[in-house]
């Protein structure tokens, strides 16, 4: 059987396969994945010799129905691996089916781009249909190549993974939902703040709607969200960007998390902060004001607790929870949080394995809250649109009322401080 598919009867011929490694090949791999339909599917069971790729929509080929094309793959794979989870669900909606590789482990694909492929690139950056002019067979070399490099990864992969298995489940199902919403941008307003610097916004931008993208895989957990050179999870307050930002709905309302860091650490040496500010609580502790045990604060935790501070209440508990933890990194070699194992590196010190734990606790108590609030919000006009760490914008709608904001305010499970406002920019405190 040749390796492209194209007709109804060579697909019914196909399979059944085991475990497959699939990528889901968009028109064009630079636009935002909401935004370009597929082009191809390429699969291959991880045990035969060869893959096969399925036309969908291509210059070369005849098409085949989408949705026979998936029920095709739900009923003659078992597992399917992905380089990319979040991305692949765009086209893919069954977050059951799909494994991500790079959650095993990082694979380098360098090697696997064909000159082809970067011809076209150059000179195609932003078509629609980049990938329709590329020679199937050029497509098809590439996924070949990929296949080399991330079979050794997936043969390593183990059910079993809790880390795993809470990275590939609720850490993509969360960050996928909250990039398929959108944010609504004011078009002069926009072009004002970005047009000069902005080559091609139409990769990400449609129909008055901009789409971010999270990077799950940083080394820490904590998800970066820059997106053709837009930093969404840094938005400028003083330049006028956030202006751009306006809701769909009635307004946006953003819930910010007061004091997180320290409230997260409070959560591992079981302090109990209350519900008074964090910082006005250490401040009485300190015999400071509560601006200077900010400014301490941050200081102890991402430098590493001084001497004066080393006996003083919290200080103290934190001293003896970083001596455990980079004991147990240094003698077992590993030191694992609910979405991130830190392996023993030579550059690593007491302080910083503490800064990057806080940022995975961060990330998943976020994501265990976030999970719960957007299967709230599944029959609500309310949407979340933006995650920035400690704060979460939602695009919110008074159809739902009122009980709505109190209801997601009893899921986050610390104390916030409540803004509101017409765009993102200047929200004020409710």
């Amino acid at each position: 059987m040749f390796y492209i598919i194209e007709r109804q009867d060579q697909l019914q011929q196909l399979g059944p396969f085991n475990d497959c490694f699939v990528q889901f090949i968009q028109q064009n791999d630079n636009y935002h994945p909401k935004l370009s339909p597929l082009s191809l599917i390429y699969v291959r069971d991880i045990t035969q010799h060869k893959g096969y790729v399925l036309c969908l929509d291509h210059n070369e080929s005849f098409a085949l129905l989408q949705q026979d094309v998936f029920e095709w793959l739900l009923g003659n794979t078992d597992r399917l691996f992905v380089l990319n989870k979040k991305e692949a669900l765009y086209h893919f909606p069954y977050h059951d089916k799909l494994y991500d590789i790079n959650f095993i482990q990082y694979p380098d694909l360098t090697g696997a781009f064909t000159s082809c492929h970067t011809f076209y690139y150059r000179h195609h950056t932003a078509s629609p249909i980049t990938n329709k002019l590329i020679p199937i067979s050029k497509h098809y070399e590439e996924c070949e190549n990929a296949f080399d490099v991330v079979l050794p990864i997936i043969q390593k992969f183990r059910s079993d993974n809790v880390v795993y298995a809470f990275n590939n489940g609720p850490l993509t199902r969360v960050f996928h939902a909250i990039e398929s919403n959108g944010i609504k941008v004011d078009k002069q307003c926009f072009i004002d703040a970005y047009g000069k610097d902005l080559l091609y916004p139409q990769l990400n931008l449609s129909k008055g709607r901009i789409y971010s993208q999270y990077n799950l895989y940083t080394l820490t957990g904590r998800p970066s969200n820059t997106y053709n050179s837009i930093n969404f999870a840094a938005l400028d307050k003083n330049n006028g960007e956030r202006l751009c930002y306006r809701p769909t709905n009635d307004k946006f309302v953003e819930f910010d998390i007061q004091g997180y860091h320290p409230r997260i650490l409070g959560d591992m040496i079981d302090f109990n902060f209350g519900d008074k500010n964090t910082y006005e609580t250490l401040g009485e502790l300190l015999g400071v004001t509560t601006q200077e045990a900010k400014e301490l604060t941050f200081k102890q935790l991402y430098g590493g607790v001084w001497k004066d501070y080393r006996n003083q209440p919290f200080f103290r508990d934190i001293v003896t929870l970083t001596d455990g933890i980079w004991d147990e990194y240094q003698y077992g070699g590993q030191y694992a949080t609910r979405n991130r194992i830190f392996t023993r590196d030579a550059e690593m010190t007491q302080s910083k394995l503490l800064n990057y734990i806080i940022q995975s606790h961060e990330t998943s108590n976020n994501v265990a809250m976030l999970d719960n609030i957007l299967r709230y919000l599944r029959d609500k006009k309310t949407k979340l649109v933006l995650y920035t760490y400690d704060a979460f914008l939602f695009d919110y709608s008074k159809e739902d009322g009122t009980q709505l904001l109190t209801d997601i305010k009893d899921m986050i499970h610390y104390p916030i401080n409540v803004k509101q406002g017409k765009s993102y920019h200047g929200l004020e405190k409710i």
